[in-house]
């Protein structure tokens, strides 16, 4: 039984080995420098290498490490190649966090299917491509995953029917796969985001039309930062869960509670 003089020690990411999709930018960025600064080490993978040098540079100062890995996450065969580094370059592998995404807002009619494939690829198959093959690692000694969902993976809009489509899965991969995984001492939870600010929503005060909009569906008036997911994306990475799987973890200031 955990009491509150072992609470703290709970949370502790010290020595970690945390493989982490979509560090270049935005949650996955603020997950990897936020886990790094707590003393775990990380591999962070991304398309952009400039961004991950970014990234590099905000955690050099931290209490663990960061690496950076430029790949596509697209290519199963370049999943697996970036699980295998990882491992190799880590001594082994505790947690993983699958937060690579990519959107296309259209109708159905006006969707090509090339574009559906793409965001499915990104979205959903790699991340199912990422825990099969980071599954011996994970095992060893017991592991995290955490998929970065969406609230769209709970809920759906207009127009954007890839994107849903891809993150209900994700979410459907998390359950599947937590109850795989329940008895082999493996915890599988996803964090669903709402609002947040990221490449993929710029500078949400740009448009005083959306803003306003976000304003009024959101309980808490506001959207969200990056850095606002770390927090969660610890408890779930540490001793803190380890009997949470299987669950969504919705951070979005109140908008699915209505």
């Amino acid at each position: 039984m955990t009491t509150t003089a072992t609470i703290p020690s709970a949370f502790d990411l010290t020595g970690r080995r945390t493989l982490v999709t979509g560090a270049s930018r935005g949650i996955g960025r603020a997950i990897a420098v936020g886990f790094a600064r707590l003393g775990a080490h990380v591999v962070g993978a991304a398309r952009s290498e400039k961004g991950l040098e970014e990234t590099a540079e905000l955690a050099a100062d931290a209490a663990g490490s960061f690496e950076p890995y430029a790949v596509d996450l697209r290519s199963p065969s370049s999943v697996e190649e970036c699980v295998a580094h990882a491992a190799e370059s880590l001594g082994g592998l505790d947690v993983l966090v699958n937060n690579a995404a990519d959107d296309h807002d259209s109708p159905i009619e006006a969707t090509d299917l090339s574009v559906f494939q793409r965001v499915v690829e990104l979205n959903l198959q790699s991340c199912w491509v990422m825990i099969r093959a980071a599954s011996p690692h994970l095992q060893d000694g017991g592991g995290k995953v955490i998929n970065i969902a969406s609230v769209l993976g709970l809920v759906a809009i207009r127009d954007d029917s890839a994107y849903i489509a891809a993150k209900h899965g994700l979410i459907g991969v998390t359950r599947a796969v937590a109850l795989e995984w329940a008895r082999k001492g493996v915890q599988v939870n996803a964090i669903a985001p709402g609002y947040v600010e990221t490449a993929m929503l710029p500078d949400l005060n740009a448009n005083e039309a959306v803003a306003e909009y976000i304003r009024r569906s959101v309980p808490m008036g506001r959207w969200s930062q990056p850095d606002e997911y770390t927090a969660p994306a610890v408890f779930l990475a540490s001793a803190a869960s380890d009997y949470v799987t299987g669950q969504v973890l919705v951070v979005d200031g109140g908008l699915t509670a209505q």
